[in-house]
């Protein structure tokens, strides 16, 4: 199965995880800024491969997506 960032945030925010080591948690947490990390890194680099005219289609401008997909993945 593979780790989504809802998959992560159910887990991170679940009750349950009172009960959890304080190392357990920190990993949870650690583990959901990672693949929040990895899933801008990919839209982002989905981003900068699209044509001015799908760009036009999502309401952006080449400039526009060139300053986002230019963030680092950790710039909101």
């Amino acid at each position: 199965m593979t780790m989504t960032t809802t998959n992560l945030q159910i887990l991170t925010n679940h009750n349950a995880n009172a009960q959890l080591p304080v190392i357990a948690r920190a990993a949870l947490s650690f583990a959901a800024v990672v693949t929040e990390w990895d899933k801008r890194t990919r839209t982002r680099r989905a981003l900068a491969r699209l044509s001015k005219a799908q760009l036009e289609d999502v309401g952006l401008t080449l400039h526009d997506a060139r300053i986002e997909a230019r963030k680092k993945m950790w710039q909101i």
